[in-house]
């Protein structure tokens, strides 16, 4: 010890001459020993040197040198202090020794690449342990050697010690490989060599803790792995592995979209629209599964697992629709609507299940989603080329429908201007359908926009020319206009409006009164007395009829009238329009009678049983008349009296309800497509 010390203090000494230090790596001992042999001149200095170190190979000769190798005397000290300089690598300025430096530096290099060839000896003979151990031997004599720390991280990975081979090359990257030329035509291949190995490692590393199921652990290190080459599919793989089986689906799922999107390679990747269908399957996004599974059977038609997948997916998609029908039939729509869903689910690319799911929509009144399930199904009819014109058909039918009882319930709401948007759908889609004109010509009454209301009548009996229903609204129009301009005493244009009310329903009693009192206006009598005859004929208890009658036939009594040339003209007209009055039912009376009077075999002396019986029949048709004219003349109750007032207005039909008028009652109907 008292040696050892000496030799620090004459180091020391030393560095006033500006003599740098022991190297990097080296021990006292083999500073000590070599000193020894520099010590000694010439050949023998020169065959200690390149000699063999290794104490089992080495055979020592008898000598005068002290018994133990560090042992030192003053001369030895002396020549160290004016011979050896720092031969090894340090941090300081290095002045080699005056005496054949550079043969000194090669010798030692030499020796660390015997070093090192001994050590890839043992490598390929798979002795990793003492390989090892040569390898730190030759880290003694140089530290700047990149084959050095490659084959001593080979050896960690040999023997499954990832850790201390991804500390090994990341030492090299840090010290060494961080100083080297990148220009030099190696740089880049080193470089990848060196990132492949220490991914590998923590590859290996991940692997053994997803096989003893540390999955936190296995994920750390298969990310890290991921880092360090990017491209490799596998390091990605085993990560969404890792989220799996941790049931961190969400997270699996978006890596998995990270990975598909990143590379348009693998967007033609079978397995990979596989694994992500199986993610969603898991995470219950059963329409995601489909959808991937479409995907990967475009990619590879025959792909087994893809196929059989999806055949699950399809079957069970089926019996839920059939579950649905079931239950819709059984009126529980809800739950219906619920499995119907699911159908939607595990196979959309059905249409015919969302013809299903939009009337169960529209059976709830919730119309909005009926309509988008209708237009999503003729999208897909488009998107998945299906030529089946009936299921086209149904869905056109069914959408119209829907916006029809869409609009009556924005109707009954009174949202005329929202019925009229949707009814405006349903005419663009069907435009010979009467129904939608009628509908949206009811809108349009109520918003007092009765010009659009009689457009969409008058279009509507285009469509069906027999409609009664059609006719009375449009008559109904006409005869509003005429009181409005009654009102504003146009009396030209208001008997026009009555004869286009009276064209279309000639049978209407109202009518005629109201052109009655508009021809008295324009001094029309005759023909005043003629429509106030023919409401007589069609409606003899209308309560308007003898405030005008009475002004009409001045000084008459009622048998005048019944016989009076207008009444005439009134029966001929009617008889004309073959409309039926009150009066022909005891003109049918008289026909039935006529028709049952058996004929006399003997005129001239008829039996006594047929004349009772003619006789009684005549009684019986005598007293229908009387019963006639009874109710004529309480119904009439002329007043003879010149000095009554003139004929009243009419009354406004804007005072008027609209609920005394039949018609405007939407209807719902069923659509035929042509």
């Amino acid at each position: 010890m008292e040696k050892l010390d000496a030799v620090e203090r004459l180091l020391a000494e030393s560095n006033k001459d500006n003599v740098a230090l022991i190297g990097d790596g080296l021990t006292k001992q083999h500073f000590i020993e070599l000193d020894t042999f520099i010590s000694t001149k010439g050949k023998l200095y020169e065959s200690q040197v390149r000699g063999d170190w290794n104490e089992e190979e080495k055979k020592e000769e008898p000598s005068d040198s002290p018994i133990f190798t560090t042992e030192l005397n003053d001369k030895i000290m002396f020549d160290i202090r004016s011979r050896l300089a720092s031969i090894f690598e340090s941090g300081i300025e290095r002045s080699y020794m005056t005496d054949r430096p550079d043969q000194i530096k090669e010798d030692l290099l030499k020796r660390g690449d015997d070093y090192y060839n001994q050590a890839l000896k043992l490598y390929h003979q798979e002795l990793y342990e003492k390989a090892l151990l040569k390898l730190d031997k030759a880290f003694t004599f140089t530290s700047q050697d990149i084959n050095y720390y490659v084959l001593k991280a080979d050896c960690f990975i040999q023997l499954c010690d990832f850790k201390s081979a991804i500390l090994t090359i990341n030492r090299l990257l840090s010290t060494i490989f961080i100083n080297l030329d990148k220009d030099s035509p190696n740089y880049e291949e080193i470089k990848t060599t060196l990132y492949d190995k220490i991914a590998f490692c923590y590859y290996m590393m991940g692997q053994t803790n997803f096989d003893s199921l540390f999955y936190m652990e296995a994920l750390e290190s298969f990310n890290k792995a991921s880092e360090m080459r990017p491209d490799n599919l596998t390091f990605k793989v085993k990560s969404i592995s890792c989220l799996f089986s941790m049931n961190r689906l969400s997270e699996a799922i978006v890596l998995m979209d990270k990975i598909i999107g990143e590379n348009e390679a693998y967007k033609n990747n079978c397995s990979l629209f596989v694994l992500r269908a199986k993610l969603n399957l898991k995470a219950n996004h059963i329409s995601k599964c489909f959808h991937d599974l479409k995907t990967a059977l475009k990619i590879e038609a025959e792909n087994r697992e893809a196929k059989h997948l999806m055949e699950q997916l399809e079957e069970t998609g089926e019996q839920l629709r059939n579950g649905a029908l079931i239950l819709s039939l059984s009126g529980r729509t809800t739950d219906a609507l619920h499995k119907i869903t699911g159908a939607i689910s595990f196979n959309p690319s059905k249409p015919e299940y969302h013809l299903q799911r939009g009337i169960l929509y529209k059976r709830m009144k919730d119309f909005n989603s009926a309509i988008d399930d209708f237009l999503i199904g003729l999208e897909k009819i488009n998107e998945y080329e299906i030529k089946d014109k009936e299921l086209y058909s149904n869905f056109q039918r069914q959408i119209l429908l829907t916006y029809n009882d869409f609009a009556i319930q924005c109707y009954e709401k009174r949202f005329y201007d929202d019925a009229i948007v949707l009814l405006n759908k349903a005419i663009k889609i069907e435009k010979k359908e009467s129904g939608f004109y009628v509908n949206r010509g009811d809108c349009y009454y109520k918003k007092e926009e009765k010009r659009f209301a009689l457009l969409d009548y008058e279009q509507a009996l285009e469509i069906e020319p027999k409609n009664e229903e059609i006719k009375d609204r449009v008559a109904n129009v006409y005869y509003e206009f005429g009181i409005e301009k009654y009102e504003t005493k146009d009396y030209e244009e208001a008997t026009k409006n009555f004869d286009n009310a009276i064209k279309f329903k000639p049978e209407k009693c109202k009518y005629y009164i109201s052109r009655a009192r508009t021809k008295y206006m324009s001094n029309e009598r005759n023909d005043a007395q003629k429509d106030i005859c023919i409401s007589i004929l069609l409606e003899p208890s209308n309560s308007e009829i003898p405030g005008i009658i009475s002004r009409l036939f001045i000084n008459q009594d009622l048998n005048e009238v019944l016989a009076s040339r207008a009444m005439n003209e009134a029966k001929e007209y009617l008889k004309s329009k073959h409309i039926h009055t009150a009066f022909d039912s005891t003109n049918q009376v008289d026909k039935t009678n006529k028709e049952k009077k058996p004929k006399r075999e003997n005129r001239l002396h008829p039996s006594l049983s047929e004349v009772a019986k003619e006789k009684q029949e005549n009684l019986d048709l005598i007293n229908q008349k009387r019963k006639i004219d009874q109710m004529i003349k309480q119904t009439v109750k002329i007043n003879f009296d010149p000095n009554v007032p003139r004929l009243k207005p009419m009354t406004s039909a804007k005072n008027k309800s609209t609920n005394s008028e039949k018609g405007y009652n939407w209807r719902k109907f069923d659509i035929k497509l042509t």
